[in-house]
């Protein structure tokens, strides 16, 4: 829908090349912003509100609909909000085709009708003029400007969107003809001599997103009645604002990547018992996903869609005939009441709780019924949002209403849960950065002027969790996976249950800590990678990776389960298990598909070795996971002092797996070098070893690494202490500075050296030293750390006394990276390019490799 999305099915054969594909994707994301840019600007400047500062409302009510309109202007970078609100230079330089923006969005207003059929009917006399005269003036303004440059992609905007549209809606659009012909021959999509050039052909690839946004026409072509509040956007009350045949097809054709990619969580769900009776697809569209899905699972259970747009449940019907599937159940329902659903569904004897409950792009366009004020929802999203009678709401009482929304659905999602797939807003200050490689200027505008209810990627997932759904980790997807921004996400969310436990008879662990260790700094950390402590919670910047991590494990256990014999044990080694977040989100993962069960029916069992340093951090792992008969502790570094090969460690017994989860970053080139063969030596021919890494170079230029923040910060700290004019430092930096008189500066910098490296080792290096043992790649993700998290990982105790030794005193240490990181770093880094709505976009290495060559000397 957003980011990437599948080629539609009207485009023509042939290749076409991976740029040309890139630069497609670029000029229709642009197109929809600029049918909403110049419709925006055909309202703003009906009613004289660009002539001054930008927020202003003149004589309008301040509604809903009048900050929907300017927060699009703010997110095209036209408007910079802060410190006070200004035209931008790119806003300036666009308002000087004012007049180019208001004759298109007059233009397009001549498309306001919603009938099913609107656009499978040629344009009448008029239309067609007015087409040739602004295509005329067009042609000619074009000829000095930059084809390339985002506004120029704005203007083409008004005339291509519409004309792709009918071309397509008469079936024309691969031999369109008179002035038609003349605008593709100008936009370089057709040849002198009528053929499609490569650029055309990529472009029609996307030509049926154009159905987005051009369904909202008949809603954009009122603004000015709605910003005068003589109209109510009513979703479902005649839809007078959509066309509701091409969204349906427009966004079936951008959602079917993400319909594919839901297929291993589907297959997942369906490998547990007991098995779903029947999958609903709620605001099922035209039915293709459960189209899809019967072409996966087959006939063995019931499909179900439901929608409340009686035109969806028409074509949905149509497909899913076609499809094959046999008596499939369409039902009128609406997302917002679940209650109903569960009552409709048992009219046709089905339990509401016996199924799996999908949806795509759906949450966002509930009805608002109001939320709980007590609800804990942040209200961190970016958006405008209308009322039902179109006053403004906060993004405190989207997200509470989001979170009494999934109340709702909770009690009947307790046995299978909620495959969700959702669209995200995009903040306007990330939005702008990145014109054309996404199109929430246009998705965020149309979406809040009829009344649905977009939020941020981290608020989706927080108010989830305060409803009692949480996300499977191993199982999310996120679109981009490498920028600063989330705009789709792809999660099962399941009701949250208790952390598996049961006290063993005796434990079988080789490393146990001392009496009366102290857990201080591991309860620190701990609380870094969950919220608040729950093992039920897992932080959002370490999650995603170690999802990933947990998966390629899952898939060697999965692998071994039905090899087993009598006796045998399956084993899984945690290299580097700290305070034990793997191996937790792992417990959970085989909690989740009954792995120690199906073990168990086998004669075989699980075991699950974590390994580490003696220490804090480890201590509190074995805390926390003692009481699980599944866990071995076992030391890294033996009595000598030095680090025992793994194959000891196991007592010569081989495992399937090893997870190294936020290990090898820490690793300088010697370490690395021992630990590689160590690993190589513990595992199974065959076996796999899953990595992440949060701080191996090279990073994009629009993320950062793990540890970039704190190395800024020492950065800061020595300039501090190297400044011969202490009186211009702050209070706190020149009373740290002044306390550290004496301590040997080497000492303290080889501490911090050691506790992060100065250079990260790059990436590549590390696959390197894999090689000789190992098949496999390393893949790139990011994922979003707040800026209150990243103080927290310079705050653990450990952390901050070992980067910052120069000052003893714990009080004035913290002091100091307080200071630095919240007044200095942070708003640095925010600021540029890796900068995300709330933090910072954080870049991670994830690697699956498989043992090649044998290895000796292994007990079985």
């Amino acid at each position: 829908m957003l980011y990437d999305p599948p080629a539609a099915v009207i485009a023509p054969a042939g290749r076409i090349d991976r740029s040309l594909r890139a630069e497609a994707r670029r000029t229709a994301f642009l197109f929809q912003d600029g049918v909403m840019l110049a419709s925006a600007v055909r309202a703003l400047d009906a009613f004289g509100l660009l002539d001054g500062a930008p927020y202003g409302k003149g004589d309008l009510p301040d509604s809903g609909y009048l900050r929907a309109l300017w927060r699009g202007l703010a997110a095209a970078g036209w408007i910079d909000p802060a410190p006070s609100p200004a035209w931008t230079e790119r806003g300036r330089n666009a308002l000087r085709n004012r007049s180019r923006y208001v004759a298109g969005g007059r233009f397009l207003a001549r498309f306001d009708d919603n009938a099913p059929d609107s656009w499978a009917r040629p344009w009448d006399g008029p239309a067609e003029a007015a087409f040739a005269e602004a295509l005329d003036t067009h042609e000619t303004w074009r000829r000095t400007a930059d084809p390339d440059a985002p506004g120029t992609v704005h203007l083409d905007a008004p005339l291509a969107l519409p004309a792709i549209l009918t071309l397509h809606g008469t079936g024309r659009l691969h031999r369109p003809g008179g002035d038609f012909a003349r605008l593709f021959r100008l936009l370089g999509w057709l040849g002198p001599d009528g053929a499609w050039t490569p650029r055309g052909r990529a472009g029609l690839d996307f030509a049926g997103h154009c159905g987005l946004i051009g369904s909202y026409l008949p809603m954009l072509s009122r603004l000015e009645p709605l910003l005068r509040g003589e109209l109510l956007v009513v979703p479902g009350d005649g839809e007078w604002h959509c066309q509701r045949r091409i969204n349906v097809e427009a966004s079936s054709a951008a959602h079917r990547r993400y319909f594919t990619d839901a297929d291993p969580v589907i297959r997942e769900i369906f490998r547990r018992r007991p098995r779903p009776a029947f999958i609903a697809d709620t605001g099922c569209g035209d039915g293709s996903w459960l189209a899809h899905l019967h072409g996966m699972l087959g006939d063995g259970i019931r499909y179900v869609g439901i929608d409340v747009s009686p035109v969806a449940l028409d074509r949905a019907r149509a497909v899913l005939e076609a499809a094959g599937v046999p008596d499939p159940l369409l039902l009128p329902g609406d997302v917002t009441d679940p209650d109903a659903l569960a009552r409709l569904l048992t009219r046709h004897g089905l339990a509401i709780e016996d199924g799996l409950h999908i949806r795509s792009f759906i949450d966002h366009d509930r009805t608002y019924a109001g939320g709980d004020p007590a609800s804990g929802a942040p209200g961190r999203s970016s958006g405008a949002y209308v009322s039902p009678d179109g006053a403004p709401l906060s993004p405190a009482q989207i997200e509470s209403d989001l979170v009494r929304h999934l109340r709702r659905w909770a009690p009947h999602v307790r046995e299978h849960g909620l495959v969700v797939l959702e669209a995200h807003s995009v903040a306007p200050r990330l939005a702008r950065r990145h014109p054309g490689a996404l199109h929430s200027v246009a998705l965020d505008t149309y979406h809040a002027l009829s009344h649905q209810y977009l939020v941020e990627h981290s608020a989706f997932l927080h108010c989830c969790r305060l409803a009692g759904l949480e996300p499977v980790g191993h199982l999310e997807r996120r679109y981009p996976s490498g920028r600063p921004f989330v705009a789709v996400s792809l999660n099962h969310l399941v009701p949250a249950r208790p952390f598996p436990r049961h006290e063993p008879a005796e434990r079988r662990d080789t490393w146990q800590p001392e009496p009366g260790t102290d857990l201080a700094d591991g309860r620190k950390l701990h609380d870094l990678l969950f919220t608040g402590g729950d093992l039920t919670r897992p932080r959002g910047w370490c999650a995603g990776a170690t999802g990933i991590v947990v998966r390629h494990v899952l898939e060697a256990v999965e692998s071994r389960i039905g090899q087993v014999r009598p006796g045998d044990a399956v084993r899984v080694l945690d290299y580097g298990a700290g305070t034990g977040l793997a191996s937790i989100e792992l417990i959970k993962a085989c909690a989740e598909r009954d792995v120690p069960g199906r073990l168990a029916e086998r004669g075989a069992s699980l075991e699950l070795h974590l390994v580490d340093i003696p220490g804090s951090w480890f201590a509190q792992g074995f805390a926390l996971l003692r009481d699980l008969s599944w866990t071995r502790f076992h030391a890294l570094r033996g009595a000598d002092g030095r680090f025992r090969p793994l194959l000891d460690v196991t007592a010569g017994r081989q495992v399937d797996a090893v997870l190294a989860n936020m290990v090898f970053h820490l690793l300088d080139d010697k370490a690395m070098r021992k630990a590689v063969p160590s690993i190589a030596g513990v595992l199974r021919p065959g076996g796999v070893l899953a990595f992440s890494a949060p701080d191996l170079a090279a990073p994009a230029a629009d993320s950062l690494l793990f540890h970039d923040a704190n190395r800024l910060m020492r950065r800061y700290w020595l300039a501090a202490l190297d400044d011969e004019r202490p009186e211009a430092l702050s209070p706190v930096l020149r009373e740290a500075a002044a306390s550290v008189r004496g301590v040997s500066r080497s000492s303290a910098q080889r501490r911090a050296d050691r506790r992060i490296l100065p250079r990260p080792r790059h990436g590549d290096a590390v696959a390197a030293e894999l090689a000789p043992y190992f098949a496999g790649a390393v893949e790139r993700r990011t994922y979003e750390i707040l800026a209150e998290e990243c103080l927290m990982a310079a705050l653990v105790p450990a952390n901050q006394r070992e980067y910052l030794a120069e000052i003893s005193d714990p009080v004035l240490r913290e002091e100091v990276i307080r200071h630095l990181l919240l007044d200095r770093v942070l708003p640095e880094l925010m600021d540029g390019p890796a900068g995300t709505a709330h933090g910072l976009n954080l870049e991670w290495k994830i690697g699956r490799f498989t043992r090649t060559a044998p290895s000796t000397h292994a007990v079985e």
